[in-house]
């Protein structure tokens, strides 16, 4: 989901899909894990934030959530119309599901990234629409963590986490 700023090297492969893959830089990792995430409930804006691993809130939903966006495939920064039309595809190939709007974010503000959270499918159809849209990593949000999961090559991290009502700070 974030960060939005192209770090390291990285390297591309296209698919017959359209869909990217790239390798993931520690410090792109780094940004992963630090994201936080707006997400639009119906009762208010709530800020998902991450802690360390084995602490966690109360969890609001039935099931887990997968956290996904569609900006800036393989982590190449693309224009702003591009990242727009990214995105509407994205809402159109999850209209049929049960989601809510987020917002992923660097800590800082400095950089976010529009996406969705996901309710009702497991984490090989989370997987399946990351790669569709060329992301590197989606979260699977559970009551006991949060996890930032590599979509290339086997990486996946547990963390804690903590949601707070309230915005982002836009």
């Amino acid at each position: 989901m974030v960060p939005c700023r192209a770090t390291g090297r990285v390297r591309v492969t296209d698919h017959p899909d359209h869909a990217y893959s790239a390798t993931v830089t520690d410090e792109t990792w780094t940004g992963f894990t630090q994201a936080v995430v707006q997400i639009s409930m119906p009762s208010g804006p709530h800020v998902l934030r991450p802690d360390v691993p084995g602490r966690s809130g109360r969890f609001p939903f039935a099931a887990p959530v997968h956290i996904i966006t569609a900006y800036n495939p393989a982590g190449h920064l693309v224009d702003a119309d591009s990242n727009r039309e990214r995105a509407v595809e994205l809402d159109v190939a999850v209209a049929h599901l049960t989601t809510f709007p987020t917002i992923g974010s660097a800590p800082d503000g400095s950089c976010a990234e529009p996406g969705h959270a996901i309710f009702d499918i497991d984490l090989a159809t989370a997987v399946e629409i990351g790669r569709r849209f060329g992301q590197r990593a989606i979260y699977a949000w559970t009551p006991d963590s949060l996890d930032v999961i590599a979509l290339t090559g086997a990486t996946r991290e547990s963390l804690g986490w903590q949601l707070d009502p309230g915005a982002l700070h836009t």
